[in-house]
């Protein structure tokens, strides 16, 4: 009998059993690598959120302090309306000691259930986020290229005039 003829008789099975076995050892090789590699990532991940975390709530706070300053002025004028404006901003302060107080996984938590809860909220926002970081980034990018219509020291312009005043020729 040829080696075909045995490993279609099933004479073969121990062979197969010894790939099966190197490849679920080279699978958990991959796997153990993948982890110990995926953990430092994820931990910088965490943490930058974390500090991005902090940083948001210090700016919600200021946005809070401001909203507030807005209802004091209005209190003299519009009392009722200024009450409403001091608990908007009352909410804010809630807000930003919530989100600092809150550890990323909670607040990532909060944040899908939300997100399941009112999907056209979460889009709508998504959407405007979207359209303000697309301004920002076009305005920060023409702020940066150089002013190509101000002749640059030491050039001359060799283009023709077409100033034809008094004492001028075309």
């Amino acid at each position: 009998m040829d080696s075909n003829q045995k490993n279609a008789t099933g004479d073969g099975q121990p062979r197969m059993d010894s790939i099966k076995e190197e490849i679920s050892a080279f699978a958990e090789t991959a796997k153990d690598k993948l982890v110990s590699v995926a953990e430092p990532v994820k931990e910088k991940a965490v943490a930058l959120a974390a500090e991005e975390k902090d940083v948001g709530a210090n700016q919600m706070k200021i946005a809070a302090r401001a909203v507030h300053g807005a209802a004091s002025e209005l209190e003299s004028e519009m009392p009722q309306i200024a009450g409403y404006i001091h608990d908007a901003g009352q909410r804010l302060e809630e807000m930003a000691d919530g989100l600092r107080q809150g550890n990323v996984d909670e607040l990532m938590g909060k944040f899908g259930d939300y997100a399941r809860n009112q999907p056209a909220m979460v889009f709508g926002g998504a959407m405007l986020a979207g359209f303000a970081l697309t301004r920002f980034v076009k305005s920060a990018a023409t702020a940066a290229q150089p002013m190509e219509a101000q002749s640059q020291p030491g050039q001359s312009w060799t283009g023709r005039s077409s100033y034809s005043g008094p004492g001028g020729t075309a």
